[in-house]
């Protein structure tokens, strides 16, 4: 919609975002405010004695936090930061600054000893203790006991998966001379479902009670006996335990699961909670739900919400779509109408449901209040043209996946996404074979195959050769490359890849799955002396590790997962990496690879609005809306303009830094980088912006320096790359 009276929502806020702020202030009282800090001189006394300093911003918010903890009542909060802020040592901090206390964190199960490591790094004299362990009841069975008060502060850290599993249970049901149905062993009917006699099968599935007396007709399975801890916890040790820190809290959204339920357990057995994450929400109203009913039932059971209404909660603050077809038939007796109603769920998240139910439990923090702590960041995006034998071999298999996604609409259409995504990395390795079914009727509707290409002896793909030679030349600067590879099961190149790499006397490394997760920063740390290059899928270290060894990441190959590209991607971007990150994503011209970055860019920009960052408006969430699966599908069908990804992940970077920069009429504090020491700098547009042109097929690079101000001016009809320093 275009005309006179439409206003960019940037421009809006540009023009009075002052206005809008000061009426915020006037209307709204923080728990904490950094400009007139009351109540917290002891908070700040007892964060001096800690073993690592926190930047100060990290230090404001640890006031903020502990002020709503200790005095305010609020027992339970989210603290949402972007990869690399810190998190932990503020929620350890934040500990550390009431009287000795016992805390639990719980987090994924790679990240155990890390948090056991940041625990004993930042609090003195403090007493760890690993909860990952095959007894871990037989412990807590002992704290049952003993009771005693922590004479220091207590850290105890257990792994997210060993806290929610129970006992196994099996059927329990008896059968008769008679019969060999399942009969309740209380009153002896047979098992039923409405009018439906169960099976032995059907009750092994799924716990079912008798329909006339409500006995269960399932036990516990003695053959493992095993007891979750969050329950034990809950049901014995209530109060134990102060405070409990749950790392990685959107992993128990979901309703039903054994997380989402350990999740409530320790909610409801401890005094104090710090939920962790950096990506509170998706973009669905609905992921929130079940996250806002464990943390504040109370507020939620006022406003007519039990813990079944999710769908209610996503119609009152989502966005839902309703689809209705209406098909007419000719009947044996005349002609009828067949209606059709599909209900589908939407990104879309009300603002009236971010100020009612997050604004007083949830902190903020973004890089950009620690950039002082972060060297030099830059992504860029490299595109190859494919040989000739490879593209025709690639364009035959996406004309017969485009002909099978018309006749058989979305079946099998993740497997035909994955092989063109594939195909142009494993076509000299691997064939295509896809099988699309009918699952209703057992049966195979059509088979698509792609063959083998054979390549002269030496010879190597265009992605391959770039990749050596990116390896050399940050090999000759002491740098040490991180490459992620995405299909690493039936379509595994890392063999052809380490091998390629060793001839050029490069040497390489691997870290497969089989490395226990508790494991795999301490593999990493231990081998990476003897590595120029890593191997690994992005999925093993997307979450929690610090990469700091591998300052340069090399997507070589990229999926359609948003959280797993952005996690991995700064990876080694962290507070305490002292050498510039540099991110390359590589892909080939005219193929789904470039369609799947470009959508990943725009869905990028549609996350710095959900979460909070309006550079440009709200008119590309619609346009955005769908999920990436489908909007590939269409893409492949329709052709779509979803080509040039240079372009389309330039523009997100700008977009990034643009919500960086701020979007008020008011000037941003940021810390700029200078040699040989960090200063505060008040800007204004004012930032240093990398730009580098990449043209051709050789990649020449022409890089300038130039005032954020300029950054239209310069890149006006030019692709560009961005990096912010």
């Amino acid at each position: 919609m275009e005309g006179e009276n439409v206003v960019k929502l940037k421009d809006f806020l540009e023009r009075h975002g002052a206005r809008l702020g000061e009426k915020i202030e006037a209307n709204l009282t923080p728990v904490y405010n950094p400009l007139r800090p009351e109540g917290v001189e002891e908070y700040g006394r007892k964060m001096v004695a800690l073993l690592r300093k926190p930047f100060p911003v990290q230090a404001e918010v640890i006031k903020g936090i502990s002020k709503a903890l200790y005095q305010e009542g609020r027992r339970h909060l989210f603290v949402c930061g972007e990869m690399g802020t810190g998190k932990s040592l503020v929620s350890l901090a934040t500990a550390a600054n009431s009287p000795t206390m016992r805390v639990l964190v719980v987090c994924p199960t790679h990240l155990v000893e890390k948090w056991i490591r940041e625990a004993q790094s930042t609090i003195p004299d403090v007493h760890t203790v690993d909860l990952t362990v095959k007894n871990v009841i037989s412990v807590l069975h002992a704290f049952r006991y003993e009771r005693s008060l922590p004479r220091t502060h207590e850290v105890h850290v257990i792994s997210k998966e060993k806290a929610k599993l129970s006992y196994a249970w099996r059927a329990a049901a008896l059968t008769t001379k008679r019969s060999l149905l399942p009969h309740c062993p209380h009153c002896g009917r047979i098992a039923m479902k409405d009018d439906e006699y169960l099976t032995f099968g059907e009750i092994g599935k799924r716990k079912t009670h008798c329909r006339v007396c409500n006995t269960p007709l399932w036990q516990a399975d003695r053959t493992l006996r095993r007891f979750a801890p969050a329950e034990y916890i809950k049901k014995y040790l209530k109060g134990y335990y102060n405070m409990v820190i749950i790392d990685e809290i959107q992993d128990y959204k979901a309703e039903g699961t054994l997380q989402g339920r350990a999740m409530g357990a320790l909610l409801g057995s401890s005094r104090f909670a710090l939920c962790l994450t950096g990506t509170l929400n998706s973009g669905y109203s609905d992921d929130l739900f079940h996250l806002l009913f464990r943390m504040d039932p109370v507020r939620l059971k006022a406003d007519g919400f039990n813990h079944e209404d999710a769908n209610k909660f996503l119609s009152t603050y989502g966005t839902i779509e309703t689809v209705r077809k209406l098909d007419e038939e000719d009947n044996v007796y005349g002609r009828g109408k067949k209606k059709a109603e599909m209900v589908r769920r939407r990104p879309g998240v009300s603002p009236v449901a971010v100020g009612k139910y997050l604004l007083d439990k949830t902190v903020f923090i973004r890089l950009a209040d620690v950039i002082d702590g972060l060297p030099p960041y830059e992504e860029n995006v490299l595109s190859y043209t494919m040989d000739k034998g490879q593209a025709e071999a690639y364009g035959d298999l996406q004309q017969q996946l485009k002909r099978a996604v018309t006749a058989h609409k979305t079946k099998a259409l993740g497997a035909m996404l994955q092989a063109l995504l594939s195909y142009p990395d494993s076509c000299v390795q691997f064939p295509e074979n896809i099988s699309i079914r009918d699952r209703r009727a057992d049966e195979v509707l059509e088979v698509i195959e792609a063959p083998i290409l054979t390549l002269a002896p030496g010879e190597l793909l265009p992605k391959e050769k770039d990749f050596i030679g990116i390896v050399k030349k940050e090999r000759e600067e002491g740098r040490k490359v991180l490459c992620y590879l995405t299909f690493t099961n039936s379509r595994d190149i890392r063999p052809r890849l380490k091998h390629i790499l060793e001839d050029e006397k490069i040497r390489v490394g691997v870290l497969e799955p089989s490395v226990p997760p508790k494991r795999r920063e301490e593999w990493v740390r231990k081998h990476t002396p003897g590595f120029d290059v890593l191997l690994t899928n992005a999925e093993l270290v997307k979450t929690g590790l610090d990469l700091y060894d591998y300052p340069t990441i090399c997507s070589f190959q990229t999926g359609y997962n948003i959280f797993t590209l952005r996690q991995a991607a700064r990876r080694s971007w962290r507070i305490g990496q002292t050498e510039p990150v540099r991110v390359y994503f590589a892909i080939y011209r005219g193929t789904m690879q470039e369609m799947a970055l470009s959508l990943v860019a725009k869905k990028l920009e549609v996350a710095l609005m959900v979460e909070g960052e309006l550079p440009e408006g709200l008119a590309d969430y619609a346009s955005s809306g769908g999920s990436i699966m489908q909007e590939l599908g269409k893409a492949l069908i329709e052709g779509g303009d979803y080509t040039g990804a240079e372009k389309a992940w330039a523009n997100f970077r700008k977009k990034e830094i643009e919500a960086q920069l701020g979007v008020r009429g008011t000037e941003n504090i940021f810390y700029e980088k200078k040699t040989g020491s960090s200063s505060r700098t008040t800007v204004q547009g004012n930032v240093t912006i990398k730009v580098s042109f990449i043209d051709g097929k050789k990649k020449s690079r022409s890089v300038v320096e130039i005032n954020a101000a300029d950054l239209d001016t310069v890149a006006a009809g030019r692709k560009v790359q961005l990096a912010l320093f």
